[in-house]
């Protein structure tokens, strides 16, 4: 989508309409990276801020919800520092095209793919990184939902159930109806095998990973330090594993297969960086919770992350991407479900 391809001088009298003026001397530049939401930095009140919209075409139901995304987090940038305000939502088709909402501008960068910048290319940062991504994630889960109303998020009685049922019915339709049959048995598997006790209800980020994350150069040192917690709109309450189970399905290890590391997803296999079992220990010993249900539900966020990486290899068939990459899709959508299969029988270990 091009700056030309939306309708600036209709959003800029929208906006005016409710005392925000956007600047359109200030060209407005659209972030490059990621593979959703659609995000312009635009100058609005005499400050940079973030235009963010879901990305173009038909939207799965509940995905990219900009409304809950907006809720979310202007109620939690008001508890969590990193978590950018929410100033403004539109709901109305007719301003852009889909609804948006307009946030808090933050400075910092992200990291995605398998390798850390040069610049930050150490054993030393690389543990820092990894150490981070689990200390936010307690904190996040360390919020009361109700201390900030957030307390009616979400449906969190039986979330993993509706999670497993919900993420091979998606995995169904990205394969015609014609499910593999490592999916299946995946999901046979978790479906006649009890689900863990959901008692412990907190607020899930539902896509937390490291290039979910900004940072930069601390104000006060040359330190690296987070800046910034982003990408909110899958937003819910449920079994805090749920969150860690989904991060580290996207850790992958030197000792995984072939297949496994194609994700490329977080430099985790770089020399510092925790394993996934450092991972989960430190999480368990700064959240105190209890991680006996774990496998359960990290062979489930397998299926979630197999089922994700299958939908988008249906678009490559289907011709709607072009990208080189999106091939493999496929192979890492099987090696996740098997790897899921094995986690759940206990025949290898996190």
């Amino acid at each position: 989508m091009s700056n030309k391809e939306l309708n600036w001088k209709k959003l800029k009298s929208w906006l005016e309409e409710r005392s925000f003026n956007l600047d359109l001397s200030i060209s407005p530049k659209r972030f490059k990276k990621g593979m959703g939401n659609i995000n312009y930095k635009v100058f609005v009140n005499g400050k940079f801020v973030v235009l963010r919209r879901p990305p173009l075409g038909p939207i799965p139901p509940g995905a990219n919800d900009m409304k809950r995304e907006h809720s979310v987090m202007s109620a939690l940038s008001r508890s969590n520092k990193l978590v950018p305000n929410s100033l403004i939502l539109c709901e109305d088709n007719q301003i852009i095209g889909k609804p948006f909402h307009i946030i808090e501008f933050k400075s910092g960068e992200t990291i995605d793919g398998d390798t850390l910048p040069n610049k930050w290319n150490n054993p030393r940062t690389a543990k820092y990184l990894s150490k981070i991504l689990i200390k936010l994630l307690v904190d996040i889960h360390s919020i009361d939902p109700k201390s900030i109303s957030l307390d009616n998020l979400g449906k969190p009685q039986g979330f993993l159930n509706r999670q497993l049922e919900g993420w091979y019915l998606r995995g169904c339709i990205a394969q015609n109806n014609e499910p593999t049959k490592i999916m299946k048995e995946l999901y046979n598997f978790l479906k006649n095998n009890k689900s863990p006790n959901e008692n412990d209800h907190v607020i899930l980020h539902n896509d937390f990973k490291l290039d979910n994350i900004m940072v930069g150069k601390s104000k006060y040192s040359n330190k690296l330090e987070p800046t910034a917690i982003l990408d909110w709109d899958q937003a819910t309450r449920g079994h805090p594993l749920y969150d860690l189970a989904t991060l580290l399905s996207y850790w992958t290890e030197k000792n995984d297969n072939d297949s496994m590391k194609l994700l490329k997803q977080m430099p985790s296999m770089q020399n510092g960086f925790l394993n996934r079992k450092q991972a989960l220990n430190l999480y368990s010993k700064l959240s105190g919770k209890d991680m006996q249900d774990f496998n359960w539900i990290y062979a489930l966020s397998l299926l979630k992350l197999g089922v994700v990486f299958q939908q988008l290899y249906a678009q490559f068939l289907r011709g709607t991407v072009n990208d080189k990459k999106y091939k493999y899709f496929g192979v890492i959508a099987e090696a996740s479900f098997e790897r899921g299969l094995l986690i759940a029988r206990k025949e290898k270990h996190i």
